[in-house]
Order: structure tokens, then C-alpha cells, then sequence
């Protein structure tokens, strides 16, 4: 080119335009017309936003998919500590799977329990109150605070958090899991001695155990025999033992609770059974003993004939008698109390009068003596008990026996 000459430019892309070229070349051409397109440089921009924004949010998500996946490794290690009752390693554990995923409702609940575990009640209180309060109808969360104030003693706290595992909302096996919480709440009540809210407690459960839960049965009839409640109890045995082979525990109750309520035959059965299944104790041996004592001694035993009632009755009278003679001539040499003497000397004259009219002939022809000789028999045992303490035997037998029957014919 001469010097002085004026290249023409190409006013889109600056390049000098060819001699003679009225046109940029290069410009020109389909794909420059294309990338010069307003709208085309619009689209492809947009496009490459999407893609980046798709690519950043796969990143970002599988950063976060690993971060959950290193704190779900974290927390399984803590659940298996906590299961083989590590609980100090265990918090470490929740700890570090709580730096992953730090709201994670799960990971601080098993944290909680951890810190329970570890005998640190408040730490974990706070944690399930927080919880709780974002989800009160929680029934696990409600169980772990009942459980907390139970060891704490605090029995309006238990009851509170306890009903509220009752009826809130379990995640999994709720029938199972309510009945459990009832359970272990009616234990709580039954160990403070609380009998009465324990007794109303055992009667809900027992009308939501289904026919099948030969265990929760037996459990229930062990709860009602430690507060006294012998009737629940038998019958709550009674259903356990039903299923094809039932426990040696439910055997031995069912044993125990028919002897506290004067049903001393069903008892014999059962705690002979007990004493076969090897499952005898000092209550056990004793009540089937007194069982058998009392079997073979009362006169109002269902089935006897009449011939072996009266001789049933001449025997008991004749034990009786001889048992108020002997605390009578043993309180004669210790006692200085005149009430007591008074009574053993009044039953005594009672005794010598009725004595010559229970001959067999005489207790043939009059039948109603019977009850006569068996109402002395048991004021004559009274008497004794009192005076010389406590029977034994064939006499403790026969106390046994006036107990049961007086209690019916009141």
C-alpha cells in the first residue's frame, strides 16, 4: 500500500476491507451473520447461565450429599456404641455426625439419649425439651423424658411425659410400642408404692393386651400380684397360660395369686406344676404345703361326702382344742393380762360343752352342727393367734380356712 492511502475498515470487526471489496468478507459470511445477531448472543448467553447453574447446583448437592453421607457414617458408629452401652463414645460420635448435619432431629435425639445414658439428665433434658417443642405429640421424645424424671423421681413428671408416649404419635409399631410405655409406666407406679393410680393404670393396659400377648399378660399379673390385687392378677395369668407352652413364671403366679384368694385347689395345681418346672422358691414350697394342709382339712371342700365332712369336722375341732388348751396353760405361767386368760377360759368351757355332742351318730342325725363346731374351731384358732402368736401347721391351715369362709358369708 502507497504511504498517504486510507485502507478502508470494516466498521463490525476493524479488519481492512480487501482492494475493490465493498463488503467484509468475513463478516459476511452465515456464521458471523449469526454471532453478530443480537438475539443469537441473548439465547447462547442464557444457555450458558442454565448450564452453569445446573452444574454449580450438582455440585453443590453432591458436596451436600457427601457431607450427609459422612455424618450418616458418624451416626451409625454412635448407635452401635450406644448399643453396646458406650455411651461416652457414643456422644463423641453424635457430636461429630451433628457437625455434618447439624439440624438432623434424629442425630440430636440419639444424642440425647446418649447424654441419659451417660448420667447426664439435664444435658439431655434440654435437648428433648427443644425437640419437643417443635413436635410435642413426639412419643418417643415424651418416653426418654419420662424415663428422665422416673430416675429422678419426680412422679408428676413421669406421668405427664409417660401418657404423652401413651397417645402420641410412634413412627413405627404404635399398638406394641403404647402398650410397652403403659407398661413400664404401671412398674414405676407399682415400685413407689402408688397402688391405687398403679391398679387404674394396670386396667387400661390390660383391656388393649391383645389374646396372643401370652407375655404382656404375665407381666400385667406380676404387676397386680405386687400391689395386692390377687383377682386381676389370676386372671391375667389365666390368659397367659393359655398359649401351647407357657412360661414357668406364669405357672408360679397363677399359683400364687389362687392361694391369696383362698382357692387353694387351683392353686395346689398350679404350684405343683411350678414345683415340676423346677421353679419353686420359699413362697412357692409354703403355699402348696398350706394348700395341700388346708385341702385335706376343710369341711366345706366341694364334693365331700357327708360321712367325710363330719370326720373332717371332729379332726379340726379336736386340733383346735388342743391348740387353745396349750396357749391357755402357757398363758396362765407368763401373762399377768386378765382380758386375754378371760377369753381362752370362756372359748375353753365353749369347747368342753360342745365337745360330747360331736360323736359321728350325733353329727349324723344333727347335720347343723357341722357349722356349730367349725364356727368355734375358727374363734378357738382366733383366740390362740392372739394370745400365743402365730400358728402353724395344721392350725395356720384352719385359720386359713376361717378366713376364706367368713369372708364369703360376709
Amino acid at each position: 500500500m502507497a504511504e498517504g492511502d486510507n485502507p478502508r475498515i470494516c466498521p463490525h470487526c476493524g479488519n481492512p476491507l480487501p482492494a475493490g471489496a465493498t463488503q467484509c468478507p468475513r463478516c459476511n459470511s452465515r456464521l458471523s451473520l449469526i454471532l453478530h445477531s443480537r438475539e443469537t448472543v441473548l439465547s447462547i448467553t442464557v444457555a450458558i447461565v442454565i448450564v452453569l447453574f445446573f452444574l454449580t447446583g450438582f455440585i453443590t448437592r453432591g458436596y451436600h450429599e457427601k457431607l450427609a453421607a459422612v455424618g450418616e457414617q458418624w451416626f451409625e458408629a454412635g448407635e452401635r456404641q450406644l448399643h453396646a452401652g458406650n455411651a461416652g463414645f457414643a456422644l463423641e460420635d453424635f457430636h461429630t455426625a451433628l457437625v455434618y448435619r447439624p439440624d438432623d432431629a434424629q442425630i440430636q435425639f440419639r444424642l440425647a439419649e446418649a447424654l441419659a445414658a451417660d448420667h447426664r439428665d439435664g444435658e439431655a433434658r434440654a435437648y428433648l425439651l427443644g425437640l419437643l417443642a417443635r413436635n410435642p405429640s413426639d412419643a418417643p421424645i415424651n418416653l426418654a423424658l419420662a424415663r428422665i424424671s422416673a430416675t429422678n423421681g419426680s412422679e408428676a413428671g413421669a406421668l405427664r411425659y409417660y401418657h404423652g408416649a401413651v397417645y402420641g404419635v410412634w413412627p413405627k409399631n404404635p399398638e406394641t410400642n403404647r402398650l410397652n410405655a403403659r407398661l413400664e409406666l404401671s412398674r414405676f407406679l407399682v415400685g413407689r408404692n402408688d397402688t391405687s393410680i398403679a391398679d387404674a393404670e394396670l386396667i387400661a393396659l390390660i383391656s388393649e393386651i391383645p389374646q396372643h400377648g401370652a407375655e404382656l399378660h404375665a407381666q400385667a399379673g406380676d404387676l397386680f400380684l405386687r400391689i395386692g390385687d390377687a383377682k386381676h392378677a389370676l386372671s391375667e395369668y389365666r390368659s397367659a397360660l393359655r398359649v401351647k407352652h407357657p412360661s414357668a413364671n406364669s405357672v408360679r403366679g397363677a399359683g400364687l395369686a389362687a392361694y391369696q384368694l383362698g382357692e387353694y385347689q387351683e392353686a395346689e395345681r398350679y404350684l405343683e406344676r411350678a414345683h415340676r418346672l423346677r421353679t419353686s422358691d420359699a413362697d412357692v414350697t409354703s403355699a402348696l404345703v398350706l394348700s395341700r394342709l388346708v385341702i385335706s382339712a376343710d369341711p366345706y371342700l366341694r364334693g365331700l361326702s357327708e360321712a367325710e365332712r363330719r370326720t373332717r369336722t371332729q379332726r379340726d375341732f379336736a386340733q383346735a382344742f388342743f391348740r387353745l388348751r396349750a396357749c391357755a396353760k402357757k398363758s396362765a405361767n407368763v401373762s399377768t393380762s386378765a382380758a386375754p386368760q378371760s377369753d381362752l377360759a370362756m372359748l375353753t368351757s365353749q369347747a368342753k360343752a360342745l365337745q360330747p355332742r360331736l360323736t359321728e351318730r350325733n353329727l349324723r342325725l344333727h347335720p347343723s352342727q357341722v357349722n356349730v363346731a367349725m364356727i368355734l374351731v375358727f374363734a378357738m384358732e382366733d383366740a390362740a393367734t392372739k394370745e400365743c402368736g402365730e400358728a402353724q401347721g395344721i392350725d395356720e391351715a384352719l385359720t386359713l380356712i376361717g378366713k376364706f369362709h367368713q369372708g364369703r358369708e360376709r
